[in-house]
């Protein structure tokens, strides 16, 4: 497979963001596109990130599938609590931080400062189902912090956002730019592109065969163009069976899910 360049992380993004946005999707004004400056909320999203693990009870389910020595990829690493619980859980491994949002970024990287894991690579790209360049919406709350968990490049209408041009590229192609051996874990959680992801990864799912633990929420899935359904059948194709996290939940039903492949297959 044909490597391409994969664009690492460029550093803390330019000064300052408008607080005014318009919440109209063909709205092309300059205070619409995304600029960055320290504030107080993103001092809070950097203690929180820092200081905080919300996701614990994780630890146990993800230490029987990760080994010490693993690769694993977290798909939208957000502030990076999940990739530094990686991190810790494969010391003697790697983990890929892929993560397209400048303002997230400006969180990981110097969450990662102030707690190093020299174990990890922060990957500053979205993934999809074919490469390119896309447009990144991040939500506002009402006093004008960023909502930057729910960035997505499906953008909400319903609420104002901040926009962000961000390169796309496809799983397979990240994992042979970067040359990884082996490939254990996936955690995918990019806000209803999950499907987009999976169908950039084909080659990813069947010689890598890795576990997969995959946000799932219908709504965000249909406002991607996709569906629960389309998503487990195609997992399907490559062999894999889902469980509930915590179990047990009905098939398809909003929350995470651990995917893996059945042996023999």
């Amino acid at each position: 497979m044909a490597s391409v360049p994969v664009p690492l992380d460029d550093g803390l993004p330019p000064v300052r963001y408008a607080r005014r946005v318009s919440s109209r999707p063909d709205d092309s004004a300059a205070d619409d596109w995304f600029r960055f400056r320290p504030s107080w909320s993103w001092l809070g999203h950097l203690l929180k990130s820092t200081l905080y693990q919300d996701h614990a009870a994780l630890d146990p389910i993800l230490r029987r599938l990760l080994p010490g020595d693993g690769i694993a990829i977290d798909i939208g690493a957000h502030g990076g609590q999940v990739t530094r619980l990686l991190a810790d859980l494969a010391p003697h491994g790697r983990v890929v931080a892929v993560e397209p949002s400048s303002y997230a970024r400006s969180v990981l990287r110097v969450a990662l400062l102030l707690k190093p894991r020299r174990n990890v690579t922060i990957v500053a790209t979205a993934l999809g189902a074919q490469p390119g360049v896309a447009l990144l919406a991040t939500p506002l709350k009402r006093a004008g912090a960023m909502g930057y968990g729910l960035a997505s490049l499906v953008r909400d209408g319903r609420r104002m956002a901040v926009r962000e041009a961000v390169p796309v590229v496809t799983l397979d192609s990240l994992i042979a730019a970067m040359a990884l051996p082996r490939v254990d874990l996936l955690k995918i959680d990019v806000e209803g592109c999950e499907t987009a992801v999976l169908e950039g990864a084909a080659t990813t799912l069947s010689h890598h065969a890795p576990t997969l633990y995959v946000e799932i929420s219908r709504a965000r899935l249909e406002r991607a163009g996709s569906t629960p359904e389309r998503l487990w059948r195609m997992l399907g194709e490559f062999g894999y069976v889902a469980e509930a996290v915590p179990a047990p939940r009905p098939a398809m039903a909003d929350g995470d899910w651990l995917f893996q492949r059945r042996r023999g297959v």
